[in-house]
């Protein structure tokens, strides 16, 4: 089996979000990718295998499978048009967890084809102002997330949390976000997820599915450049059609092995 790390949402090597992609050749058990996934230490290791005209994609963290990542599908996209395995004027159609997801390459990068993830405002939980240790103004809900709005990006770039607590305080973690001091993004985030086994996720397709509608809503628009300011960074780009949302980011391959 062919094995490549691949960074994610950004065109620098060791910027962006680190990606495993394992092309699998036949089936291979749940342990065993999980496994994979645990060496490889990433924050997702996808694992895809071809089927006539679709192929079968699934995503896992160290710790766990999980429904839907955004960085490590644009890696598997990247990787089988760069080795040649898929045309490049193909949509590539990954039948997963979350449905059947398309990617495409267009001028402004690989764009994948996800479901928007809808926000529900609530009021702000007193825990997380000592969490955070942070001023917040706003708080939305999502089925396993919740989401912060903070003051500025100064705020959110500057923001410690206790990691401990937003695992004891959350079912996944917390989306933090704030607008962008200025052009050339709309507005930046940043993720915290321990209890999938990620302290903090560089970057991250998931949660822009979630901040397209929260920040769709907000400012009554469709079309952003987004920033996530991890200490890898990467700019994401998202277009809300619909129930559906186009995330546009680029890809660079750092390695590639093989498994025995």
């Amino acid at each position: 089996m062919k094995l490549f790390q691949v960074d994610s949402f950004t065109k620098e090597r060791f910027k962006g979000n680190p990606a495993g992609v394992c092309i699998v050749d036949g089936e291979m058990s749940d342990e065993l990718m999980q496994n994979i996934a645990s060496e490889m230490n990433l924050s997702e290791t996808a694992f895809v295998q071809a089927f006539s005209g679709y192929y079968k994609l699934r995503w896992f963290t160290p710790a766990v499978e999980v429904d839907l990542c955004g960085h490590a599908t644009l890696a598997t996209a990247h990787i089988l048009w760069e080795q040649g395995l898929a045309p490049r004027d193909k949509i590539l159609e990954f039948d997963t967890l979350s449905g059947r997801l398309k990617t495409s390459l267009s001028s402004k990068g690989i764009e994948m084809d996800f479901p928007i993830i809808p926000t529900e405002p609530v009021d702000i939980p007193d825990i997380y102002r000592d969490i955070m240790h942070s001023e917040i103004i706003a708080a939305a809900q999502v089925p396993h997330d919740l989401v912060l709005e903070l003051p500025d990006e100064d705020h959110l770039k500057n923001v410690q949390p206790d990691i401990s607590k937003i695992a004891a305080h959350s079912d996944q973690g917390v989306v933090i976000t704030a607008l962008s001091n200025g052009s050339p993004y709309d507005f930046i985030s940043r993720y915290f997820v321990p209890n999938v086994g990620i302290d903090e996720d560089p970057v991250t397709g998931y949660a822009h599915c979630i901040l397209a509608d929260y920040w769709g809503k907000k400012l009554n628009k469709s079309n952003f450049k987004a920033y996530q300011a991890s200490s890898r960074g990467g700019e994401v780009g998202v277009n809300i059609r619909g129930e559906r949302v186009i995330l546009i980011g680029s890809a660079v391959t750092v390695f590639e092995s093989e498994i025995f």
